[in-house]
């Protein structure tokens, strides 16, 4: 794999193996990658995929732990089947003039509207955010490991900095809206969701509201990206 470290070009080789022995062990705390990209798509020391702050991480994580591993994720099975549903009843949406169904889009959708059932319950367009995710992502990829000389070009990256921004607005207009629901709210559920969690350490001091933002658009964005892509290729290999 060929990176660039410190402005260097750097080479790296490893068996995969390797990298899952590093991954699993107690002490790795983060991922490495150009700082100005992280900068420009909202990761660098923030959220949980790629935060090389161990402090920060240290917190955040167990917000992650609890959301993907407590009560409310017993609600999983129910919630993409509701999903799967409500899209297959839509199909015509995905669907082009040939009768093709853009399988990956409707995977996409499907595991937003599960996540956001999951982690955010706030009402939200699912074609408008996924399209921006794609976008995200599309920045994040080009920038994370480009050169630092890379970043004093401004029509360079200036594009992929605007992708990763229209996303990051988006969310931040869906988490205000899910500030304004709980403050109106007489009472609490009983299991909170990751969104609610995440606002109310912000209210106790516990982390920042740049902190919230970036948790809750990264939990957003992961299944729409890397689980929606694994199902495709399982229904292409079937």
């Amino acid at each position: 794999v060929r990176v660039w470290i410190n402005g260097e070009e750097t080479l790296i080789i490893s068996k995969a193996s390797a990298t899952f022995h590093i991954m699993k062990h107690s002490h790795y705390v983060s991922r490495f990658g150009s700082k100005l990209g992280l900068q420009c798509v909202g990761m660098n020391e923030n959220g949980i995929i790629f935060n090389s702050n161990p402090s920060l991480w240290k917190v955040i994580r167990p917000f992650f732990i609890k959301a993907l591993s407590g009560p409310g994720l017993m609600q999983t099975t129910e919630s993409c089947i509701r999903s799967t549903k409500r899209y297959l009843h839509n199909l015509g949406n995905v669907t082009n003039e040939l009768g093709n169904v853009d399988v990956l889009k409707l995977m996409r959708l499907i595991m937003l509207d599960t996540s956001n059932n999951l982690f955010l319950r706030i009402p939200l367009d699912e074609n408008d955010i996924v399209l921006k995710i794609q976008k995200y992502f599309d920045a994040w990829q080009a920038l994370l490991l480009k050169p630092d000389i890379f970043f004093k070009i401004s029509w360079l990256y200036k594009k992929y900095e605007k992708s990763a921004n229209d996303l990051k607005e988006a969310i931040e207009i869906l988490i205000e809206q899910k500030r304004q629901k709980l403050s109106s709210s007489e009472k609490l559920d009983e299991n909170m969701d990751f969104a609610s969690e995440l606002i109310f350490a912000q209210n106790h001091g516990d982390l920042t509201a740049e902190n919230v933002n970036q948790c809750i658009l990264e939990m957003l964005i992961a299944a729409p990206d890397t689980m929606s892509v694994s199902l495709f290729f399982m229904l292409v290999l079937v």
